[in-house]
């Protein structure tokens, strides 16, 4: 590959202008170009090695969740490059407003905004691993600010390995977001001066213990981070008739004081938080007095101040949270099982991938009679079904006419067409409804029978 910087300027897939190059990762290089909307994104290139059909496969499994704490790929596809003989693939990812390791550089944030961070990571993570992925790059520059949610990228996923490596990798991705955690409340990710060497307020010096040990996982951190929302909403409702004289400034202005070092020049802003907020001054520590709100006198016995609240307050909110929590957790126990008991258990692979000869005169089915989507049903009950999926179309009849040949071809693949939304994209799958490790064996056999590279399994929830 030629240096990425002679790039700059040109045009690929006779669509999209790369203005500049930001930075380079391993064999692949950011570029910034415009969108439809006339927008600066980025867009990312990979020289591939002969894996450009792995790693489409990939960002179509990706795409598929639709969770709104990952990075959107707006368009993503291949290219030849003809001067080097070579193929490359490429993602343009959605606007962003922020990238929260460019911030980290500037300062750190406050304990309510890595609440927020780490309640969108925690649930983008966990929902990649339910679905047979791992990350693997959770690191601040990898995080960003759109709008008000944010998002972690989408493109640097992979399957995740089998046996102890798998594990492994799976607890890598826990331990990565309570360090990435660390960092917003200590700043800066490069070094760690004596400054940020300031003990971390709870519920994260929790997080980073357990996390380090192993023994927690993303439940567990949305638990603890959840639990630290409700006392940090009940300390702002305690607060909210407190008067205000201090008119928030603009994020620009606050960075470039906190970057010249002036902590106090400016408040803190507070009308925007997706926009990562740099904090003029150290988290808060607990109260050590109590605090009362305005009209309001002390009794003849202090009552101990726990977050701004009372321990009173405190330990009710504590109940009521656990109760809550425990609450939920039950009834998805309950729903699990029955939706479990309901399922229609899945045929074994061997009857599933068995190919039929060539020569077979087996007669295809009907030209409808396999090719019917799949759509949600109305208030049924939520089950989970793995599927293998081998090609993705944008419209029905084109994937009710490939599903027609490959049945015509391999009919004992039972192919037929779904979408989990009842709406593009569409899905030629193979197999019918399987359990995960007869989801993942058929995609393999799959593969060597002739199928595209690119096939792969994905379970779906079924409402």
């Amino acid at each position: 590959m030629y240096l990425w910087t002679e790039y700059e300027g040109a045009t690929i897939d006779r669509a999209f202008a790369l203005t500049k190059l930001l930075r380079t990762e391993g064999r692949s290089a950011f570029f910034s170009t415009l969108n439809a909307n006339n927008e600066s994104v980025l867009i990312r290139i990979i020289e591939c090695h002969f894996d450009e059909d792995e790693i489409l496969a990939r960002w179509r499994g990706v795409q598929t969740l639709g969770h709104p704490n990952f990075l959107r790929i707006d368009r993503f596809g291949q290219f030849f490059i003809e001067d080097e003989d070579i193929t490359a693939v490429y993602a343009m990812f959605e606007h962003v407003d922020d990238n929260l390791g460019e911030v980290l550089e500037r300062g750190y944030l406050s304990t309510p905004e890595a609440t927020e961070i780490g309640l969108g990571v925690a649930s983008a993570l966990e929902a990649l691993h339910a679905n047979g992925f791992v990350h693997e790059h959770v690191e601040a520059g990898n995080i960003y600010a759109v709008g008000d949610n944010v998002k972690l990228r989408s493109d640097c996923i992979r399957e995740t390995p089998e046996g102890g490596a798998g594990v492994e990798a799976r607890r890598r991705d826990v331990h990565d977001l309570a360090v990435v955690l660390t960092q917003v409340l200590r700043g800066s990710t490069r070094g760690a001066s004596a400054s940020r060497q300031r003990l971390l307020p709870p519920p994260f010096d929790e997080i980073l213990a357990n996390c380090t040990n192993g023994s927690w996982g993303f439940a567990e951190i949305k638990a603890a981070l959840g639990r630290h929302d409700i006392s940090l909403s009940a300390r702002q409702k305690s607060t909210a008739s407190a008067p205000s004289v201090t008119k928030p400034a603009p994020f620009a202005e606050q960075a470039a004081s906190t970057a010249a070092g002036d902590f106090s020049a400016k408040p803190l802003r507070t009308d925007h938080p997706a926009n990562f907020g740099l904090q003029p001054e150290p988290f808060p520590l607990p109260a050590s007095k109590p605090v009362y709100l305005p009209g309001q006198k002390p009794s003849s016995m202090e009552v101990p101040v726990i977050f701004g609240i009372s321990e009173h307050d405190f330990r009710k909110w504590l109940t009521v949270g656990s109760l809550s929590f425990g609450a939920i957790l039950i009834g998805w126990i309950f729903l699990h099982h029955v939706s479990a008991h309901r399922a229609t258990p899945a045929p074994p692979v061997s009857t599933q991938a068995d190919v039929a000869s060539p020569d077979s005169a087996t007669a295809p089915p009907a030209a409808n009679a396999f090719v019917q989507p799949i759509a949600p049903k109305a208030g049924s009950q939520p089950r989970v079904e793995w599927r293998v999926v081998a090609f993705t179309y944008h419209r029905q009849d084109q994937a009710q006419k490939k599903a027609l040949s490959l049945a015509q071809q391999r009919p004992n693949l039972s192919p037929a067409i779904f979408s989990p939304t009842g709406r593009a994209p569409w899905l030629v799958t193979i197999g019918g409804v399987l359990q995960r490790d007869a989801a993942h064996a058929l995609a393999r056999k799959a593969r060597s029978l002739g199928l595209p590279r690119d096939t792969y399994a994905q379970n779906y929830t079924i409402r």
